[in-house]
């Protein structure tokens, strides 16, 4: 026994606990072997980490449930059959042919539609209407917004106003006008909830964003100086919604929006990685989406390590009437120019630049194939509205 214990099978005893069966008198002491102890402390670790990766994976799971919260089953079911996985990687022009498919791209689109249903207001308004491509490779995002009165028609309903798209088919039906529009395949849907805006803006510690030009909202009465600034969460909603006293009404608008938008994005980006749970947290109360935590977390991680570069323009348009309601037009050779640039990942402002090829030959992108308004619009570029940012 004692060349044992030397030999390290036992190199001392432990009494266990005692048998229930033993008498009040004593009870026979168990030998513990430190492999037993070993043992023992492998499998209550285990245990343990399986009751914690068990109450993660419930948190997260609850997480999604939160995300998607804002849509019903059929819904959610609609949207999934809309979406579409990204389009494969150009290959280079002398590259040889394939028989297999390409892999897919790393950049991607994105719908974002905003709604912005004020205090005692039951039906939510679909004020936003954006499109965003997000690039993890290079770290380009293009954030594009389209004007919510744009005309276009809408299947089962003729003519309208593309903001008109999610009330008339929900998200899916938000999703198909701007994939038609936009002539590209969309991948994940977010929609934004505006008065939830504040809580996340407040959060982060404010966002700091150029307003371009000073007004007095009528609604909240706050008032704002032209210049960058850092906003609180209740300046930031009113910069996003004002458009009665700016000077190109939802032209400025768009541009607010997509100015928070990004001014939000690099505060998220910015921020440790222990404090990114709670953010998903308040990020989950503001949104509707069919992105997963994991996803969120994937894009942030990988946007993090490469580095953002963010594009902000807007759908080139006028506005004009007709019978009796106001439209916006779509400027079709300029607008299809335009997506090419944001396809190919280059400045969508830059008129200079020039088109690859792939994007060049791409008779999808910017066809914009369900717009009503008029082929020829040369007499109405006085009423333009913001080309780009």
């Amino acid at each position: 026994m004692e060349e044992e214990l030397a030999a390290g099978e036992l190199a001392e005893s432990v009494e266990g606990p005692k048998n229930l069966s033993d008498s009040a008198e004593g009870y026979i002491p168990v030998q513990w072997t430190r492999k037993k102890i070993a043992l023992a402390v492998a499998v209550g670790v285990v245990v343990a980490a399986l009751f914690l990766g068990c109450a993660a994976a419930l948190y997260l799971h609850t997480l999604d449930l939160a995300l998607t919260g804002g849509m019903d089953a059929a819904q959610q079911d609609d949207l999934a059959k809309a979406l579409q996985p990204p389009k494969p990687k150009a290959a280079a022009p002398d590259a040889p042919a394939k028989e297999v498919d390409e892999p897919a791209s790393s950049a991607y689109y994105v719908a974002i539609l905003g709604c912005d249903a004020r205090p005692n207001e039951t039906i939510a308004r679909s004020d936003v209407t954006m499109l965003a491509r997000v690039d993890t490779e290079t770290g380009a995002v293009h954030l594009v917004s389209v004007p919510r009165d744009m005309m276009v028609e809408i299947e089962g309903h003729g003519t309208q106003k593309i903001n008109a798209a999610l009330a008339f088919g929900g998200p899916a039906g938000a999703v198909r006008a701007l994939s038609a529009f936009a002539g590209v395949p969309i991948t994940h849907y977010v929609e934004l909830r505006f008065e939830q805006l504040v809580e996340l803006v407040d959060r982060l510690g404010g966002v700091t964003v150029d307003v371009p030009e000073g007004f007095t909202s009528d609604t909240s009465g706050i008032t704002l100086a032209a210049g960058t600034q850092t906003l609180n969460g209740e300046e930031a909603l009113a910069f996003a919604r004002e458009r009665h006293a700016v000077s190109s009404g939802d032209f400025s608008r768009a541009a607010a929006q997509r100015a928070i938008i990004s001014a939000i994005a690099d505060k998220v980006l910015a921020s440790p990685p222990t404090e990114m749970p709670s953010l998903v947290g308040s990020l989950a109360a503001c949104v509707t989406t069919d992105y997963t935590v994991a996803e969120l977390a994937d894009t942030a991680l990988a946007l993090k390590d490469t580095g953002v570069t963010v594009y902000s323009a807007a759908c080139p348009s006028y506005s004009f009437g007709e019978g009796g309601i106001s439209y916006v037009g779509t400027m079709y050779d300029e607008w299809r120019a335009m997506m090419q640039r944001v396809d190919a990942g280059l400045d969508p402002a830059d008129e200079s630049a020039e088109i690859p090829e792939p994007q060049a030959s791409d008779e999808d992108l910017g066809a914009a194939t369900n717009a009503r308004s008029p082929r020829d619009y040369s007499g109405r570029i006085d009423q333009a509205g913001f080309k780009d940012n």
